[in-house]
C-alpha cells in the first residue's frame, strides 16, 4: 500500500522514478520494487522519498480520518481549483460517485446465461409460448 501511494504522489508531481530515487539516496530499481510493493519499506526511505516529493510523511499515512493517503494527490489538485468553479466540480464529483455506485451494484447482479434468449410468455395466460397445451386440446 505505501508503494502505491508513493507512486501516485510521484506521478502527480510529474517526477520520474530515476529522479526521485537519486534524490532520496536509493537506486531507481529499489524505488521501482518499492512502488510495486515487491520490497519492504524502511522508515528512513519513506521519510526521504516523501521529503523529495515535498510532503510530510505523516500526511501519507492512515490517520483518524481513515486510510485516505491515496487521495492526497487528488486533494492537492482540488485545492488549486478557483473558488468560483468549485460548485461545478462538486456536482461532477457527485455524478461520478453515483455512477460508480451504479456500476458496483450492477456488477453484483447475477448475470444471465449467455447465448440463450429468455423464454417469453403469452400476456393473457402467463404460460410459455409453444408449451404444447393448444396441441393437446385439439386447437
Amino acid at each position: 500500500m505505501p508503494g502505491r501511494i508513493l507512486r501516485q504522489l510521484r506521478e502527480s508531481k510529474g517526477r520520474s522514478q530515476a529522479d526521485v530515487a537519486r534524490s532520496a539516496g536509493i537506486s531507481p530499481a529499489q524505488l521501482a520494487r518499492l512502488e510495486a510493493n515487491q520490497r519492504g519499506l524502511y522508515v528512513e526511505d519513506f521519510v526521504n522519498i516523501a521529503a523529495v516529493l515535498g510532503e510530510k510523511p505523516g500526511n501519507l499515512l492512515p490517520n483518524d480520518m481513515g486510510d485516505i493517503a491515496h487521495l492526497k494527490p487528488l486533494i492537492d489538485r482540488l485545492a488549486t481549483i478557483r473558488p468560483e468553479v468549485l460548485p461545478r466540480v462538486t456536482a461532477i464529483i457527485e455524478k461520478i460517485v453515483l455512477l460508480t455506485e451504479d456500476m458496483t451494484a450492477a456488477a453484483k447482479l447475477p448475470s444471465q446465461k449467455q447465448g440463450r434468449a429468455p423464454r417469453s410468455t403469452t400476456p393473457a395466460t402467463g404460460k410459455r409460448k409453444g408449451s404444447g397445451e393448444s396441441r393437446r386440446s385439439g386447437l
